[in-house]
């Protein structure tokens, strides 16, 4: 079974990583709260992947055209468009 579990709180994580009927957590986000999460999951000895530190991650599947034209997501597109009009005032 496969959970998704988005939010803006260390705690939800962590309760999550900490509790003895979960096996493994994947983790995406901040170091902070990727440290949090892994301190729990060592108290039950649970499986964790953490990717920490990165904005936009992205999922690279196996038959991916990696010498073709890379085409920037909606969300980056979105990003460098607000940048820009923060940056133009």
């Amino acid at each position: 079974m496969v959970n998704v579990v988005t939010g803006l709180s260390r705690d939800t994580g962590a309760a999550l990583a900490a509790h003895p009927g979960v096996n493994k957590v994947a983790f995406t986000g901040s170091t902070a709260t990727g440290r949090a999460v892994a301190h729990a999951a060592a108290e039950n000895i649970n499986k964790v992947t953490l990717e920490l530190g990165g904005k936009s991650p992205q999922v690279v599947f196996a038959d991916a055209d990696l010498a073709g034209p890379a085409t920037p997501s909606p969300s980056a597109e979105a990003g460098r468009s607000a940048s820009r009009r923060r940056a133009d005032g």
